[in-house]
């Protein structure tokens, strides 16, 4: 026997081998516990609801599972940074919240009061975010056509998307903060810096990881810039002399603003 024709046989084999090992591949099983199909909380998708693209990476291998928490689908495995990145900014809408909701609680046990600027910017979350899933969504599906407010075919979640609720609770929160810190009669620049980093990316995150589209988020944006001013407005109006974070932790000196404002 030659040599070409022992490795030809080698080769056949390896195939054969290969074409098995994907046969006795179990193909994902839809489960979401005690809530319906789609509702991307708590749930991992079953292959049959998969695209076909994504289908087709099961079969190369290069796709293994999907899941959807806190209606962020998560592709397993992670195959890039730039994957990463898009699911930690998804879930920093929950994550700042939950930061403020400890902070509040350990200030309180602490001191007997608690901070007003975390215990108000959780409300500002919750509040927003309850006012988005009764209302605002449930108006948009009524009103708009689904060609708007279906989420991409790729996401877990298959409910509307319009408004996207994790670009309304980050820039709602983000556009607060920049109004309190940028117009504070004095201007830490790096706490700007630290917000815009924190919360800019979470539209990006949202349409890189599928879960909305470009207009959701847009639309999503725009609002914030309203619901955020609206809650400047009533912090700096009826609240005006509570402290900020910038007053008790900072990096470099602060500026004297000129354009502060005041509101009485």
């Amino acid at each position: 026997m030659s040599l070409s024709s022992s490795n030809g046989e080698v080769h056949g084999l390896l195939e054969k081998d290969l074409e098995g090992a994907t046969k006795q591949r179990i193909k994902p099983v839809q489960w979401q516990g005690c809530l319906k199909p789609g509702a991307g909380q708590y749930e991992e998708q079953g292959f049959e609801n998969w695209t076909p693209a994504e289908q087709k990476e099961w079969d190369q291998g290069i796709l293994e599972r999907k899941l959807g928490v806190g209606q962020v689908s998560i592709r397993l495995p992670i195959r890039s940074v730039g994957q990463f990145v898009g699911l930690v900014y998804g879930y920093l809408p929950f994550i700042v919240p939950i930061w403020w909701a400890l902070w509040a609680a350990v200030s309180y046990a602490r001191y007997g009061v608690a901070r007003f600027f975390p215990l108000y910017g959780l409300c500002i979350a919750v509040g927003f975010a309850i006012v988005n899933e009764a209302i605002t969504k449930r108006i948009c599906r009524k009103l708009l056509p689904e060609s708007i407010t279906n989420r991409p075919p790729e996401a877990v979640c298959n409910h509307p998307g319009m408004p996207s609720g994790h670009v309304m609770n980050a820039y709602t929160l983000m556009i607060w903060c920049l109004l309190e810190a940028a117009l504070d009669e004095f201007i830490h620049p790096e706490w700007l810096i630290i917000i815009l980093l924190v919360m800019g990316p979470v539209p990006w995150a949202r349409v890189y990881n599928k879960d909305h589209t470009v207009a959701q988020v847009t639309a999503s944006a725009v609002a914030s810039c309203v619901m955020g001013s609206v809650a400047y407005y009533i912090r700096k109006r009826w609240y005006p002399d509570m402290g900020q974070p910038w007053d008790w932790y900072y990096v470099n000196k602060s500026y004297h603003n000129p354009y502060a404002v005041t509101l009485t």
